[in-house]
């Protein structure tokens, strides 16, 4: 898949060349004569770059970078300001909304090239990060939910066990104990589960020390809660 840019510049002209040029970089381009035009072209392009001039009509680079920076579904996208200003005043507005590099308009096109690629691949390796890291944080909490399983449904089972090896089936009284065992039992397993769904949903996955170090998840302040609801009112 080839790199999108999003071309930002008010001048007919120097956008169309410009654009002529990314394309025959083969980038994919989409182009705005201003920041305003470019914020609805945005989310449906969704560009791995944003290449802007600074000043532009009804809403300039500087401005347009703050938007794109402010939004926590666009702020990882690079914005590269394209401009003809070399005072260090624009470039300290361009920096403070968060413009992540600059290149001289009407300069060495290998260094436009240069940034651009920079910048795409530094985003490529930030979006691999996070997503190493979600991934991580994703078999972290698959692990937990089954050690907290794991030791609540076993504790329950040894429980069912234990009653099943010392009665006598023929008798009805030691029958009617191991129903009674089992049907608490298996009520045990389900608030069990419906605890761990509820703290999921309401992402209040405390975690306790287990055997050997291993981490579950803390439910037993949610099993008194759920096996005594009545208190929830007192």
């Amino acid at each position: 898949m080839s790199t999108r840019i999003l071309l930002v510049e008010d001048q007919a002209d120097v956008r169309h060349v410009a654009k002529l040029w990314l394309e025959r970089l083969e980038f994919e381009v989409a182009e705005a004569e201003n920041g305003a035009v470019a914020l609805d072209i945005l989310h449906g392009f969704d560009p791995d770059l944003v290449l802007t001039d600074l000043a532009m009509p009804v809403m300039d680079g500087v401005e347009l970078c703050r938007s794109i920076k402010s939004d926590p579904g666009t702020q990882d996208i690079p914005v590269l300001m394209f401009t003809s200003h070399t005072d260090a005043e624009a470039e300290v507005a361009g920096t403070s909304a968060g413009a992540d590099a600059y290149v001289a308009k009407g300069g060495d096109p290998r260094i436009l090239k240069a940034r651009i690629e920079a910048l795409v691949a530094a985003r490529t390796r930030n979006t691999e990060a996070v997503e190493r890291e979600l991934d991580t944080a994703r078999r972290q909490t698959l692990g937990q939910t089954v050690i907290t399983l794991t030791h609540h449904l076993n504790n329950s089972l040894i429980s069912i066990h234990a009653a099943a090896s010392v009665i006598d089936p023929e008798r009805t009284d030691d029958a009617r104990k191991l129903k009674q065992i089992c049907q608490t039992e298996a009520r045990k397993m389900l608030v069990v589960l419906r605890a761990l769904k509820e703290m999921a949903e309401h992402e209040e996955l405390k975690t306790t020390t287990y055997v050997n170090d291993e981490l579950m998840f803390d439910l037993e302040a949610e099993l008194s809660r759920l096996a005594n609801p009545d208190d929830e009112g007192s």
